[in-house]
């Protein structure tokens, strides 16, 4: 074991630890030989060459190993353009792929300047109320029928053939799980049969992942129903984590424990968490301030409720998945409805310029410097044995 990859890796469980007292992150686990699943490795201890593969065509490897001692040479696939980092992770997932991944500064496209969402509100607000509502969009989420609805009339959903084949992996799964609880503990057929299992698993966080970037990606990038390229995206500011929480035991006057619903609780939080509501809105955000786009989060409330049209907001103007106003008689889908009400929200903030960026703490792995630098060791006696 190279001496530099334990440094490292009592670096990061500094760090970890750091970011607990905090109250950034939980206490750094214990690794061993089932969860030892990442490795840090710093610039001495990796070299990029360019090298011709069988075929004779140029190719990029990753040499790892000190100069004296390498290791081994890694062949990988890069999924975009890169330059030379000073730190690589190698990661190996529970399905036994490998990954080297890094990441870099680098120089924003040329005339791009990078503004605040104070400065963006503060630019929008100058528009008129006709050319602002055509550069806003609005985003609703929900579980139902599709996962993301926008107040332009879109809709976004995991593609029926990708459902279809989630089923039969998670019937597949139970069957796997329950021949792998009758192998032997501790045995490598044991592990095969949990491996298949995790393989299954990968499969729905694949699909949830592509789906999630595909869905962020078109809304920023693609214009608006009024043909204007969107300035102004605003969300639900739904609580998830609160959300998905089991919910809490119930007991009645006598002591007896009564039904909770927990069955039916459970149904619904695999649901959202299967829908990606967080991960669209955080692609979304970085996405749009890589655009000077401006993000926001408005408050949820009554939304599926509310008329976009004249305001009034009644329980029974939302009938299942369609929406007629009592007061105007404005008939619409009801999620492009609520779409409309977040969007409308989003445009008063901006009016009432109650845009305010929220401060980050740092929290990214960085190497240390010596308190001292270029102090000399003092002298140490050497004793007679």
């Amino acid at each position: 074991m190279p001496s530099q990859v334990l440094r490292n890796g009592s670096d990061r469980w500094y760090d970890a630890k750091q970011r607990q007292l905090k109250g950034l992150a939980k206490a750094p686990s214990i690794r061993n030989r089932s969860n030892f699943n990442s490795v840090v490795i710093t610039s001495e201890l990796f070299r990029f060459r360019d090298i011709q593969n069988a075929m004779g065509a140029p190719e990029r490897v990753l040499e790892l190993g000190t100069v004296a001692n390498p290791v081994g040479i890694l062949p990988f696939k890069a999924h975009r353009p890169f330059e030379i980092p000073k730190t690589i992770v190698i990661r190996r997932t529970s399905v036994d792929e490998w990954y080297v991944s890094f990441c870099y500064a680098s120089a924003a496209p040329e005339g791009f300047v990078a503004r605040t969402a104070e400065e963006l509100a503060y630019e929008l607000k100058t528009l008129d109320a006709e050319a602002l509502a055509a550069c806003a969009l609005g985003v609703d989420r929900n579980v139902k029928t599709n996962a993301v609805a926008t107040s332009d009339g879109r809709f976004f959903y995991i593609n029926r053939e990708q459902q279809e084949r989630l089923k039969r992996k998670e019937i597949g799964r139970k069957r796997l799980q329950r021949r792998a609880a009758r192998k032997v503990k501790g045995s490598a057929n044991r592990r095969r049969a949990y491996r298949r299992v995790a393989k299954s698993y990968r499969y729905g966080a694949n699909v949830r992942q592509d789906f999630s970037h595909q869905t962020s990606h078109s809304l920023v990038t693609e214009a608006t129903g009024d043909g204007a390229a969107p300035l102004l995206i605003a969300f639900e500011d739904l609580k998830i984590p609160s959300m998905v929480r089991r919910p809490k035991a119930k007991q009645d006057a006598s002591g007896k424990w009564v039904s909770n619903r927990r069955a039916q609780k459970a149904g619904l939080n695999k649901a959202i968490l299967s829908s990606c509501w967080g991960a669209i809105a955080s692609q979304v955000q970085y996405k749009a301030a890589r655009r000077n786009i401006l993000f926001l989060k408005v408050p949820s409330a009554y939304s599926s409720q509310e008329c976009s049209r004249c305001g009034h907001t009644h329980p029974d103007n939302r009938h299942e998945q369609s929406f007629a106003c009592q007061r105007c008689s404005l008939v619409l889908h009801a999620d492009t409805n609520a779409g409309r009400v977040t969007k409308n929200r989003g445009i008063a903030q901006v009016r009432a310029q109650e845009v305010k960026t929220k401060a980050k703490k740092s929290v990214n792995f960085r190497k240390r410097k010596p308190s001292n630098p270029g102090a000399e060791r003092p002298a140490v006696p050497v004793e007679n044995l």
